[in-house]
């Protein structure tokens, strides 16, 4: 599972994409992290640390796997590296 829908699904998200602050707030918790730094992963403004990701797979009991972690910032890498090759 891709860590973003992980998040929704602890956090009771009814519309992808629209997560209450309480939802951040209880993954947060479970995972032992500031609410902004949860935010921050959803949206991808940051990539989980290796020491986050070992936690997010405990936590999520390996329902989050390293793929459903770090694949969706690498597909995000190819597509900026790409449209930085063809400029």
């Amino acid at each position: 599972m891709e860590l973003n829908k992980w998040i929704e699904n602890i956090g009771g998200v009814e519309l992808a994409g629209k997560l209450s602050p309480a939802g951040i707030q209880a993954v947060a918790s479970l995972l032992g992290e500031k609410p902004r730094t949860v935010l921050s992963w959803y949206r991808q403004e940051r990539i989980p640390s290796f020491a986050a990701g070992c936690n997010i797979i405990i936590k999520s009991r390996k329902a989050v796997d390293w793929n459903g972690i770090y694949s969706p910032f690498a597909v995000n890498l190819l597509k900026v590296g790409k449209e930085n090759a063809g400029a």
